[in-house]
């Protein structure tokens, strides 16, 4: 059962008619780069610093001395869409609560760019950070960005230069950007933020040369064997959750660890509203990542 919040939630966003409005985003999708970096007073209570990678800010946040874990998080927007304020709230309560290193990437975006660049840059971008420190790295996205984290956590068992992700922390991910993974027409109808066909779209832009069934596009088929422990979240009004639900059973046949967190009726990454199960969510999320 969902909590009144999100009930009135859901209601304003079928009202407002949230899916047109974000299909014509990703679809054409403007760019001012306005949230790239942290709001203002993050600067003043905790150490940030920003590097540049391939021309990609990548902001690194500390508020704790000496931290043993850093956390990248790769932001959603199926690949089109630039990160938003909501991110950096999710990042602010993950910094406070878990004392890690959080840096946040803004890797490239279609139709600009494909796949083949963002992995070039984020693979980059791990190297970087995990030569820079000791600490034990956690990869975390929500949406595309969840799928991003489980496609680098697959390339650091090919490249024998750089340590697998101690864990991995999914929201929602979008992990099949083909789209060939039925789900149930209810499903379709029940995503009020989501439209298949639009996502089948912007995955072909996004996947450039490679077929859209690349794991480098499309992680669900890729190797699922000693990757990390994973946290993996999904709720059941989200188009996305069929995909979900196929990587838990993927994992669990690998003997692979994973904490599977299914929530009732919940929306596409429901994570960034101010309803109850969002801060269920990411309690469970503060837990997974603590944990040794």
């Amino acid at each position: 059962m969902s909590s009144r919040k999100a009930k009135l939630i859901e209601t304003s966003l079928g009202i407002i008619g949230i899916r047109r409005i974000i299909s014509k985003m990703m679809l054409a999708p403007k760019r001012n780069c306005r949230n790239d970096l942290p709001p203002k007073n993050f600067y003043r209570k905790y150490n940030v610093k920003c590097c540049v990678i391939e021309n990609r800010k990548c902001v690194s946040i500390r508020h704790a001395d000496n931290p043993q874990k850093h956390i990248l998080y790769f932001h959603g927007g199926a690949y089109t869409i630039q990160a938003k304020k909501t991110h950096w709230h999710i990042v602010e309560r993950l910094l406070r609560e878990t004392q890690c290193v959080i840096t946040f990437i803004n890797y490239p975006l279609a139709p600009e760019f494909t796949c083949v660049d963002t992995i070039d840059m984020v693979c980059k971008a791990y190297a970087h950070f995990c030569t820079a420190g000791e600490q034990r790295m956690i990869l975390m996205g929500d949406s595309a960005g969840g799928g991003l984290a489980l496609a680098l956590a697959q390339l650091t068992k090919k490249n024998n230069d750089l340590p697998k992700p101690e864990k991995l922390v999914l929201f929602s991910p979008w992990l099949d950007v083909s789209m060939d993974i039925s789900a149930p027409k209810e499903l379709e109808e029940n995503d009020l933020l989501l439209d298949k066909e639009v996502l089948k779209a912007i995955g072909i832009k996004y996947a450039g040369n490679l077929d859209a069934k690349d794991t480098m596009c499309s992680p669900l088929y890729g190797d699922l064997v000693d990757i990390g422990d994973v946290a993996l979240f999904t709720g059941t009004n989200e188009i996305l959750h069929a995909q979900a639900k196929r990587l838990k059973d993927c994992l669990v046949s690998n003997n692979q660890k994973v904490c599977y967190y299914e929530y009732e009726k919940m929306q596409h990454v429901w994570i960034v509203f101010p309803i109850p199960e969002a801060e269920d969510a990411l309690n469970q999320a503060i837990l997974f990542i603590r944990n040794k």
